[in-house]
């Protein structure tokens, strides 16, 4: 199970880091858009939160 959620992980960061690193200015990714309600930025903090608190909180108990 740990190396399932290991590779989950690892996929879905890398997709993550690979989405905000295509920023050319950094400042865009907290602009909100058309019918999008939820800036790139935000979302990744959301992501960022949920894994610190899944790992920290459920795994480390």
């Amino acid at each position: 199970m740990q190396e399932i959620l290991s590779k989950l992980f690892e996929r879905d960061l890398e997709k993550l880091k690979t989405e905000i690193t295509s920023y050319k200015d950094p400042s865009k990714m907290w602009h909100i858009t058309g019918e999008i309600k939820n800036s790139a930025g935000n979302l990744c903090l959301h992501n960022c939160d949920n894994l610190q608190h899944f790992i920290g909180a459920v795994l480390g108990n």
